[in-house]
C-alpha cells in the first residue's frame, strides 16, 4: 500500500506512459484510496454494494468503508454490535456468534477490496479503460465468495477438524446461507450442497451464494 503499487505520479515522467497517472474513469490522480474508496467506476461501487447486501446481521450496522478499515481488515472489530437478548442464549453462544460475524466482516471487506483492485488492473491494462459489465462483476464476486466459503469448509472439515473451527465456520456462513437455501445439519461436510451446480444455478438467477 505504501508506494508498492505503480500508481499516480509514478508514471508522470515515464515516456509514453504519462497518461497512466490519472484514473481512466475520473480523470484525477490515481491513488490507492481513490481506487478503493472514491472512484466512480462501476466495479468499485457495485462490489461494495454487493458486499453490503450480503451482510446478514441486521443488528450490526455495516461499517462506513474507508482505507483504514481496509488496511486493518485482518483485525477488524464489529462496529457498535449490541448483544442479542434471548433468555436461552448463553454467554458462550453470544461469543461464538460475535466471532462468526467478525470473521465474515473481515472476509467481505478484504475480498471486496482485492477484487476491486483486480478489476481496476484489468480495466486499465487489458481493456484500455472499458468498464466491466455488471453481470460480469456480479459473477466474479459470486465466484470469490464461494471460493472463500469452500476454503473455510475444507479447513474445518479436512484440515483442523476440531469443534471450535467447525463452530466458527457455521457461525460465519449460516446467517448468509439460510437466506438462500435449506441447509442440512452437516452442510460443512457436504461440499456438493453449496458449490458446483447449485452455485451456478444461483449465479444465473443473479443471487448471491
Amino acid at each position: 500500500m505504501h508506494g508498492t503499487q505503480k500508481l499516480g505520479s509514478y508514471w508522470r515522467h515515464i515516456p509514453e506512459n504519462g497518461d497512466r497517472e490519472c484514473c481512466t474513469n475520473c480523470q484525477i490522480t490515481e491513488l490507492m484510496e481513490h481506487i478503493l474508496i472514491n472512484c466512480e467506476a462501476t466495479a468499485r461501487t457495485l462490489i461494495w454494494q454487493l458486499a453490503k447486501d450480503l451482510w446478514p446481521h441486521t443488528h450490526i450496522p455495516w461499517p462506513e468503508i474507508n482505507l483504514g478499515i481496509i488496511l486493518g481488515s485482518g483485525s477488524i472489530t464489529l462496529p457498535n454490535a449490541p448483544q442479542e437478548e434471548h433468555e436461552d442464549q448463553t454467554l458462550g453462544t453470544q461469543r461464538n456468534r460475535a466471532r462468526g460475524a467478525r470473521h465474515l466482516l473481515q472476509i467481505l471487506v478484504s475480498e471486496a477490496a482485492h477484487l476491486i483492485w483486480v478489476l481496476r488492473c484489468e480495466r486499465v491494462i487489458k481493456y484500455n479503460g472499458r468498464q466491466h459489465p455488471d453481470k460480469d462483476i456480479k459473477a466474479r464476486w459470486l465466484h470469490v465468495i464461494n471460493t472463500r466459503l469452500t476454503e473455510d469448509k475444507l479447513i474445518a472439515s479436512k484440515v483442523k477438524r476440531d469443534k471450535q473451527t467447525l463452530r466458527t465456520v457455521r457461525e460465519t456462513w449460516e446467517p448468509i446461507l439460510k437466506r438462500f437455501i435449506d441447509l442440512p445439519h452437516n452442510w460443512v461436510h457436504q461440499h456438493e450442497v453449496l458449490v458446483g451446480r447449485r452455485s451456478t444455478h444461483l449465479a444465473r438467477e443473479g443471487h448471491m451464494i
